[in-house]
């Protein structure tokens, strides 16, 4: 069997950065994998994709009409003969289920969050299968986008490694260090926690020199981000120092994780923080919901988020002794949850689903008619 894998871009992002797993996932059950992009953006997951040596085609050099794209996709279909096209985010998953409906090639579709475009909500039925990256999502394309069960399959989109040394905990009289990684992007609320921060500085004026925030990632809101540092005074509090390749070093020097989302899927970030025994301070959107209960793994980000966060912030700066036992909870809870084991068995259940879909009617690929 041969999957065209076709992602929207290879930007900095989670389902983005998952692609090395999924292929190698998928390559342990005997599948061949054609990695091909819609337009590049940053290209930070394709420096993942070459380092796991992994050949990838990006089909435009930017952003192009949706035409153009899926004109470049269908030559490149000619010429690779897939048996599968597999899509990833929206923008993809449009040009792919155009591409299957033309070339009459099945589309299975991964759904990345509990949310939907209206125009993937009008082309749902256009997949032939659908992949939830989480329990949420796949409960929310069943139950919201009304896709019926029989054509829903699950595969969480993180393995955790076993291996990955915990952080130390807080002692309390260190400088407490709060970190997240993340797309520099509105959606990720980070000026919120940046304000929330200024707010327990000013009521609590004593942890000016006993707090630091770190926010690992780029994106647009960089200079908004920086804007309101100036602002807020908090040059010394507060550092942005971009992307990296190395966020298990930052993780490992942190002693709490934010995530302080309007929403998110999975989110493979919280997962691997989880796994280096952070706890979590998280709204309880997409799979964070889940993972995130509060007083047991981390805090849950109810209300404002502001105030939320700025409580939770004078919280836990008073009280080390609990931040130990919550992230060994965190930790506890993916090891329990997300092993390499069960990453390939659903890797495996979802192949051996795609090999029974019946063939469709009509045009094929070389032109013949059935």
């Amino acid at each position: 069997m041969k999957i065209l894998y076709l992602i929207t871009s290879l930007e900095t992002g989670g389902a983005e950065f998952a692609v090395v797993d999924i292929v190698a996932s998928l390559e342990k059950q005997g599948v061949t994998v054609d990695v091909v992009a819609c337009e590049p953006r940053d290209m930070v997951a394709a420096k993942h994709l070459k380092e796991a040596g992994i050949p990838y085609r990006v089909l435009c050099s930017r952003r192009r009409s949706r035409h153009i794209v899926l004109a470049k996709l269908l030559l490149h279909i000619y010429k690779s003969r897939p048996d599968i096209i597999w899509t990833s985010l929206s923008w993809a998953t449009r040009i792919g289920q155009q591409a299957g409906k033309l070339l009459n090639i099945p589309v299975v579709s991964f759904k990345h969050s509990a949310s939907v475009k209206p125009v993937t909500y009008r082309m749902r039925h256009m997949s032939d299968l659908w992949v939830g990256d989480s329990s949420l999502v796949t409960r929310y394309l069943t139950e919201q986008m009304g896709i019926s069960a029989d054509r829903v399959l699950g595969w969480p989109l993180y393995q955790c490694n076993s291996h990955t040394t915990p952080a130390a905990p807080w002692d309390g009289t260190s400088k407490l260090q709060l970190g997240s990684t993340g797309r520099l992007h509105s959606v990720k609320q980070y000026d919120k926690l940046i304000e929330a921060l200024a707010q327990a500085i000013a009521h609590t004026p004593g942890l000016a020199d006993r707090l630091h925030l770190t926010i690992v990632g780029e994106g647009p809101e960089r200079a908004t981000l920086e804007q309101l540092i100036e602002h807020f005074g908090l040059q010394d509090n507060v550092s942005l120092p971009g992307h990296s390749d190395n966020v298990d070093a930052y993780l490992a020097s942190w002693h709490l994780y934010f995530q302080p989302s309007d929403y998110e899927g999975m989110c493979l970030a919280v997962h691997e923080a989880m796994n280096a025994a952070l706890p979590i301070v998280a709204t309880p959107v997409g799979e964070l919901a889940s993972c995130v209960t509060d007083g047991v793994t981390g805090f849950v980000v109810n209300g404002e988020p502001v105030a939320a966060l700025t409580e939770i912030i004078l919280r836990t700066a008073e009280a080390p002794e609990q931040l130990a036992e919550l992230g060994q909870n965190a930790r506890r809870y993916v090891q329990q949850h997300y092993s390499r084991a069960a990453f390939d068995a659903a890797a495996k259940t979802i192949v051996e689903r795609l090999a029974q879909l019946p063939p469709r009617r009509g045009r094929h690929i070389d032109g013949a008619s059935s």
